[in-house]
């Protein structure tokens, strides 16, 4: 619904700044001055009141993703197991992860649950940033020694406030993940599943 408000918005937008630039050519000819420098720089503020912002959030997220994005894995599954020897066969899998510790708001927090006695999914989201810019990055840590064995961190961009409600209207700024997100998110996920021990 919100989607079928702001494509009207836009259009009937659309048709007033064609409007007004048709105004600006026709005022420019009739002082005699430049009716293409005047209809452009007309054109040009009417797209930049609501798109100043669009291009540069694009931007920004893509520096992100290349910069800081992407899928780790520190410490591979049989390298850990090596260094705990036995200690696999002990450990028995959540049905669901518990949840040890959470701190922040519904924009900015950290949590952490515990996927088995010793394996820890440390969560992070940061958000807004600058250019409607939220991060997120998830950890696979062994609690015993906090060491991190895989991390995956993403970015996605919204004019939202809240990740349970729609609060702007600048629909295109929304890109949900970086590129290649699933494949990565695939295999971080697959990662720990060798890290689980037994599922009762």
């Amino acid at each position: 619904m919100i989607e079928l408000i702001v494509f009207g918005a836009l259009l009937l937008y659309l048709l007033i700044s064609i409007g007004v630039v048709l105004w600006a050519i026709r005022y420019a000819r009739r002082n005699g001055r430049s009716a293409k420098r005047w209809g452009w720089s007309t054109a040009l503020v009417l797209y930049l009141i609501p798109f100043w912002d669009w291009l540069p959030t694009v931007a920004t997220h893509q520096y992100y993703c290349a910069t800081e994005g992407g899928f780790w894995v520190y410490k591979t599954p049989d390298q850990w197991k090596a260094e705990n020897p036995g200690v696999i066969e002990t450990l028995v899998a959540n049905k669901v992860p518990v949840l040890v510790s959470h701190e922040g708001d519904q924009d900015s927090w950290t949590d952490a649950e515990m996927l088995n006695q010793r394996i820890k999914i440390a969560s992070k989201r940061n958000g807004p940033l600058f250019l409607h810019r939220w991060r997120w990055e998830s950890e696979w840590v062994d609690s015993k020694n906090n060491e991190v064995l895989a991390r995956y961190v993403d970015f996605y961009t919204s004019h939202e406030r809240r990740q349970a409600g729609w609060s702007g209207w600048k629909l295109w700024l929304s890109t949900d993940h970086c590129v290649g997100y699933q494949e990565k998110a695939i295999k971080f996920s697959s990662s720990i599943d060798q890290f689980k021990g037994t599922v009762k």
